[in-house]
């Protein structure tokens, strides 16, 4: 049974699709601010994100966020001696360096025939994260699609799928690429509505501060004139 509780978000290659109270939406990445899975703009990229939110009215709940397929790297290697791994990881360290971002998140998944490196821009997906959880939202896990053999070629989400991701969430977390944290709807921020008020507090030490010497030099020509 789906939990309304969480919320499901599918990283593609130029936009993310996000399912939340039986409803799919989704957010197209500018090529000003993104392009190649790699962010131009943070700042802006953050916003885009964070505007999205606030414009669909979503609540803060805890994501299930999964990497598409055309969303990150992989590569297979052999299970010739499964007692014996340092070659597995001498080898997945290598394809990991050759992926073309300066901060790679990555995990190696083993099956039976096979071990599978994944690998994705650590950037991408931390300002993704980072704007939802700036708004109150927790974070379940991060795992490829191809841990759903069933739906890991699927370009789109679909409530099918979003629901077959909540209802195996416990899977999700065994094969999360990142830890996990917690929903804080209590530390909701309202980013619009601080910005001002934030720069008159900074600034009002300062300005007390000028007023006492104007008082000061006031009073010293005054008691010289006499």
């Amino acid at each position: 049974m789906a939990d309304s509780k969480d919320i499901v978000i599918l990283l593609e290659r130029d936009k993310f699709y996000l399912y939340t109270d039986g409803f799919i939406l989704s957010l197209n990445f500018p090529p000003n601010m993104y392009s190649d899975l790699d962010i131009k703009d943070r700042d802006a990229f953050f916003n885009l994100v964070t505007n999205f939110i606030q414009a669909n009215k979503v609540e803060p709940s805890q994501i299930l966020f999964v990497i598409s397929e055309v969303a990150c790297f992989s590569k297979d290697f052999p299970v010739k001696d499964p007692n014996d791994t340092s070659k597995v990881d001498e080898a997945s360290q290598s394809f990991v360096d050759a992926v073309p971002f300066n901060s790679v998140l990555s995990r190696i998944y083993k099956t039976p025939a096979f071990y599978r490196v994944v690998a994705t821009n650590l950037d991408l997906v931390d300002t993704i994260v980072d704007a939802f959880t700036a708004k109150g939202f927790g974070l379940t896990a991060v795992v490829p699609a191809n841990i759903y053999p069933e739906y890991g070629a699927v370009r789109e989400l679909t409530v099918d799928f979003a629901k077959h991701i909540i209802d195996t969430r416990d899977k999700m977390k065994m094969s999360s690429m990142v830890g996990q944290k917690e929903a804080s709807p209590e530390n909701h921020n309202e980013i619009s509505t601080s910005t001002s008020k934030d720069s008159k507090s900074k600034l009002l030490p300062y300005l007390l501060i000028g007023f006492t010497v104007l008082l000061i030099i006031l009073v010293v020509v005054l008691v010289t004139r006499k």
